[in-house]
């Protein structure tokens, strides 16, 4: 496990040196091959993943007019060298995917599921607190960035059918 690597993740940007390798300890390594899913939409999921080498892909499947098209919308792509996770709603319980999550190339991911993390929150109150501080943050940037493309599309549609 590269500690070092863990230090620059902004998931743990607020644990010390001893907490992170403490929540280290849980953490598995994941190969997944250029091309394989990660995270399908709609399925059920227990697990946070950080991307440690490689990259991802995060789409959503768009439904056209006919309702029977469907399209892979590319939301956004994340290397290894940003130091970022996914997949953290996973660890509030068994969720459904929120998006589709697939390797671009090669990747390395460390990853912890649910039951993992509890037992760390469950021992240690104070990293799993930490933990789900910046998962709160997260999930209300992308919950603002929502909003404001909802207003956008929402004001494009009023123009369009004036």
């Amino acid at each position: 496990m590269d500690i070092n690597f863990l230090k620059k993740v902004i998931l743990f940007k607020q644990l010390s040196d001893e907490e992170i390798e403490i929540f280290a300890q849980k953490l598995k390594e994941l190969h997944v091959k250029e091309g394989n899913t990660i995270i399908k939409e709609n399925e059920d999921s227990d697990k946070l993943f950080i991307l440690y080498n490689g990259e991802v892909s995060i789409s959503k499947k768009i439904t056209m007019i006919n309702e029977e098209e469907q399209i892979n919308k590319t939301l956004s792509t994340l290397s290894g060298s940003d130091h970022q996770f996914f997949g953290e709603i996973g660890l509030l319980g068994f969720m459904k995917g929120t998006a589709n999550v697939f390797a671009r190339t090669d990747c390395t991911l460390y990853t912890i599921n649910q039951k993992s993390f509890l037992e760390i929150c469950d021992k240690h109150p104070g990293i799993g607190f930490k933990i789900l501080l910046e998962i709160s943050r997260k999930l209300s940037r992308l919950l603002e960035k929502m909003n404001e493309d909802i207003l956008k599309l929402t004001t494009a549609l009023i123009y369009a059918l004036k």
